[in-house]
């Protein structure tokens, strides 16, 4: 039996009026249908309320750095310019969708008369919406095809789809539709448009569209949830359809390894935590103070450290803009940056800087360490260090001493740069918030809040004294290889061996860097912060920050030479030339005040005793024990060192002059058996 022919064929005189039939149809369905068709909005209108569901961060220079999105219902991407998007997609969709698109008016009466007569005589259904028609179902939903329930190809749905595509066409033009629908046109789950589909499936832009990609794409708008095999198949009937059968076998591998694994993660993710906090709502583009090289090249620093516990930030020391922010070495990882941890002793810097401006101490003047640090070659060798060296070193004594010289004026200081100190001296600080205090350094004193985000200018606090903070900075800085100091200066304050918090400054960035991990951490989160100073002057190597006014530079000669001579700088007026060591004044060396000595053993031996020392003693001294004279006193090597059976609770111990003045005086517990029945000795 001959295969049966096409109805059209069979019968060639029905077809033009099968035409009239469906006008007459589709006139009957206007008056069956109660939907207004809504007014015609315009193409910018629709463009500007087609917002992208996630938000982008931008370096200043216009960067893309990260990609949040905000919008879960939807997955949508900026919109893309029909100059924008590839020929070859553009010639697939007409194909697939509306080959004679460019020659009607919104309605193809052709397509709609074949689509008509076939569903008629077979049981699968076609349908003949052209690309004005779908538009106009997606900027209008009671246009879409099965809405609220109604049948899914209504006789009275098409007529509002076609009255609204008629009038879509006469206000739009044709290449607007089309510059619409591939924008708004729904894909596979909840991705909307060309740019999510092709960014979703095969990581590229709509621009560099091949091919293959194309009649994958084309094929998905029929069938957007259809299987891969499905889609295969259809992409090769469309391929011969264009006449590119050659583009089959690709298609048909895109479709099994890319359709059901989409690429869903953010396009850019340069500062991910940044993003985290800045980026609230959907389509917005936040322009940053980052600089995207520094940014990139801090990322890379921080990764190498091997370590999840580690995060980084850099401000520009001329306008205190943070130029890279990194909370973690991976997105995934929670922001470290921004947690506050102990500033420990970089905040010493400052308590010297405020003695330095009250004229307190100069750069040389000498400080009193422990004998217990050294070993001492002769009585009172190495006892007293210079400030400098008692900064740099971060010696416990002298810091405690520089510290009741500043008093309540380094709170006050500090509160200038929003850091507050907390009653015990410390303070809780954020990588941002310390890079920003260690800028005003390295900016004449004056403090300017870091910031993320371009804004109104802000006021500078002063923080010093620009000729204290400069000395504080020279003091700081490091020397290199032959010995000259360089412009920067660097910090770092190890807790437990397996933390590290590094900060310092050039004539033109700070960095603060944060990292813990194993007991080698401190080396190597000193290494990644050199790195990252390198590599922000790779092209100009750091320039020694000029002295400002008032600053007088002078040759030191210590005596006796304690510390080498050398040249200091001197805020005017408190310059030396020779460094004197101070006499040597006496003071208890046992007990330390505010310690606890024990004396269990008298339970067992009833002759024990403790003995008070003391150094430095003249001759005359005598002891002084709760108010009442112990000991032996007159000469020297009597009153520095005398015996005592140690009694339970609170005692005050004075260290008392010939002339009974009091030299020093510390308070001291005793843990001991109580036996009130000894008296103590006297």
């Amino acid at each position: 039996m001959p295969p049966a022919m096409p109805a059209t064929r069979q019968f060639p005189y029905f077809f033009p009026l099968i035409r009239r039939f469906a006008a007459l149809v589709l006139v009957a369905g206007a008056a069956s249908t109660a939907h207004a068709t809504q007014p015609i909005p315009a193409f910018a209108e629709v463009k500007a309320g087609a917002k992208p569901s996630v938000a982008v961060l931008l370096a200043r220079d216009g960067t893309p750095l990260a990609e949040r999105r905000i919008d879960t219902r939807v997955r949508r991407l900026e919109w893309v310019g029909l100059s924008s998007l590839s020929p070859s997609l553009k010639e697939a969709l007409l194909a697939a969708e509306d080959k004679r698109f460019f020659e009607h008016s919104g309605v193809d009466w052709r397509a709609f008369a074949g689509s008509l007569w076939h569903n008629l005589w077979y049981d699968r259904k076609r349908g003949a919406s052209t690309l004005s028609m779908q538009l106009a179902g997606l900027l209008d939903p009671e246009l879409a095809l099965g809405y609220a329930g109604t049948p899914r190809r209504s006789i009275g749905q098409k007529w509002d789809q076609a009255l609204a595509a008629q009038a879509l066409e006469a206000r739009w033009t044709k290449e607007q539709i089309l510059e619409a629908y591939l924008n708004l046109v729904p894909f596979r789950g909840d991705l909307q448009g060309v740019h999510a589909a092709s960014r979703a499936f095969f990581g590229k832009s709509p621009t560099e569209i091949g091919r293959p990609e194309a009649l994958v794409l084309a094929v998905l708008l029929r069938g957007p949830n259809a299987r891969a095999e499905t889609v295969a198949r259809r992409a090769c009937v469309l391929a011969e359809r264009i006449g590119a059968p050659s583009a089959c076998g690709p298609a048909q591998r895109l479709a099994d390894t890319s359709l059901d694994r989409q690429q869903l993660g953010p396009r850019w993710d340069l500062a991910p935590h940044t993003a985290r906090h800045l980026l609230q709502h959907a389509g917005e583009r936040l322009v940053t103070t980052f600089d995207a090289d520094v940014q990139r090249l801090v990322l890379q620093a921080v990764r190498r450290l091997g370590s999840g516990e580690a995060a980084a930030v850099v401000v520009d020391n001329a306008s205190g803009d943070v130029l890279a922010y990194v909370g973690a070495p991976e997105a995934a990882l929670p922001d470290q940056a921004v947690l506050l941890r102990s500033a420990g002793n970089l905040l010493l810097p400052f308590a010297y800087g405020v003695a330095l401006e009250r004229r307190q101490l100069t750069a040389a003047s000498l400080l009193e360490e422990s004998l217990a640090n050294h070993a001492p070659t002769q009585p009172d060798d190495r006892m007293w260090v210079s400030v400098r060296r008692a900064l740099t070193e971060s010696l416990t004594e002298p810091a405690q001493a520089v510290l009741r010289m500043a008093g309540e004026q380094l709170p006050e200081r500090l509160r200038q740069a929003d850091v507050d100190m907390a009653r015990g001296g410390g303070a809780d600080v954020g990588l941002v918030q310390l890079a920003g205090l260690y800028r005003s350094l390295a900016s004449g004193g004056q403090w300017l809040a870091p910031r993320l985000v371009a804004g109104p200018e802000r006021t500078p606090r002063r923080v010093l004294r620009a000729e204290a903070g400069f000395i504080v900075g020279d003091m700081l800085a490091e020397p290199d290889a032959d010995g000259n100091p360089q412009a920067f200066a660097f910090r770092q304050y190890v807790p437990d061996g397996r933390e590290a918090l590094l900060i310092g400054f050039s004539d033109r960035f700070s960095i603060a860097l944060w990292a813990a991990g194993n007991r080698g951490m401190p080396a190597q989160a000193g290494a990644a912060w050199h790195e990252i100073l390198r590599g922000l002057h790779r092209s100009q190597p750091p320039l020694r920050l000029p002295p400002p006014p008032g600053l007088v530079s002078s040759l030191v000669v210590f005596e006796p030479p304690v510390e080498s001579a050398r040249r200091e700088w001197f805020i005017r007026g408190t310059e030396l030339e020779r460094v004197m060591v101070p006499r040597s004044l006496p003071r208890i060396a046992y007990p330390a005040s505010g310690t606890i000595v024990d004396g269990m053993a008298l339970a067992d031996d009833s002759n024990f005793r403790i003995h008070f020392e003391a150094l430095r003693t003249a001759p005359g001294a005598w002891w002084r024990l709760n108010g009442e004279r112990i000991g032996n006193g007159g000469s020297s090597s009597l009153a520095s060192r005398t015996a005592w059976r140690p009694v339970a609770g609170r005692h005050v111990l004075d260290l008392m002059s010939a002339e009974g003045q009091v030299l020093d005086s510390v308070t001291f517990a005793v843990r001991a058996p109580v036996d009130d029945s000894q008296p103590a000795d006297r």
